[in-house]
């Protein structure tokens, strides 16, 4: 190998990250850091093992950190990115965000996003050509009931059980395009985590489902879907009548629920349950690959 090929002992160098830089990566991420966290069911270090997962090292010490691992076939999203405070940051961003566009266009991914959820990060995602197509809102619950409304099919609102996360994971994938797609994998990830989830049944076969988490006194809607073919049926009206009422009867003082600030169903369907805007928006930044 030609000697100008090898980079010194001062070069950055990117690595692959695997299982084997799992104790390298926690003791990084645990130190003051400029750090980006995606939001979803999963931590940084469980992503390892999938790519791609990106280690910028000098000297074998972690200088930064990108993990942008796909959700499904067409899409992924920017899951962490950390990096040393002193360190140039879009500098390092660019080096790795190159990296590992390079490794999702191989495999065929055509779209990553992130959520700008700092303003470092947002000026990072604006300067390489990521787009802000839509936000996330975050919408509360006023606390009231409106009445339940007449079945317009033999509907039955029973528990989600863990066999029905394979048929889950179809209308998941049949309502929403791929982006917001979650995988078997996040679903179950999600299911397992306190709280209700609860599956709308007609003829033995799951039309919708949701998946809300819990703390203490305070509930969170987290998923929320419905088979395209059997949408504007109530279907998803009953399924969230259900929830709340489960969640006023337990005694909780506060019930959220996040959806894009361009999906009219979804906002028209929960101004109908007195959920307001809280005024928080998360950016949504895509890169078409």
């Amino acid at each position: 190998m030609d000697k100008k090929m090898i980079p010194s002992a001062e070069e950055n160098v990117i690595v692959e990250a695997t299982p084997d830089n799992y104790n390298q990566i926690a003791n990084f991420l645990n130190q003051d850091n400029q750090i980006h966290r995606h939001l979803d069911w999963f931590g940084t270090l469980d992503w390892l093992g999938y790519q791609p997962y990106l280690l910028l090292m000098k000297m074998g010490q972690i200088q930064s950190v990108l993990c942008a691992t796909s959700e499904n076939k067409d899409s992924a999203w920017v899951r962490t990115f950390v990096a040393k405070k002193q360190t140039d940051l879009a500098e390092t961003w660019g080096i790795l965000l190159n990296r590992a566009i390079q490794n999702l266009s191989e495999n065929g991914i055509q779209k990553l996003a992130a959520l700008a959820l700092h303003k470092w990060f947002e000026d990072l995602l604006a300067s390489s050509g990521f787009k802000n197509k839509q936000n996330i809102i975050v919408l509360e619950w006023g606390g009231k009931l409106p009445p339940g409304i007449s079945k317009k099919i033999g509907l039955k609102i029973r528990p989600m059980h863990m066999d029905d996360l394979p048929e889950v994971q179809q209308v998941d994938q049949l309502a929403f395009p791929p982006l917001w797609q979650n995988s078997l994998a996040s679903l179950t990830k999600a299911y397992e985590q306190p709280g209700i989830s609860t599956v709308a049944v007609h003829e033995d076969v799951i039309l919708g489902y949701q998946i809300s988490t819990s703390m203490t006194i305070y509930g969170h809607l987290a998923r929320l879907a419905v088979r395209p073919d059997f949408q504007r049926l109530g279907v998803a009206y009953h399924l969230v009548h259900d929830l709340l009422r489960q969640f006023d009867q337990q005694g909780f003082w506060r019930v959220t629920v996040n959806t894009q600030s361009n999906n009219s169903p979804s906002l028209k369907l929960y101004k109908q349950f007195g959920f307001k805007r809280t005024g928080e928006e998360i950016p949504v930044y895509e890169l078409m690959l």
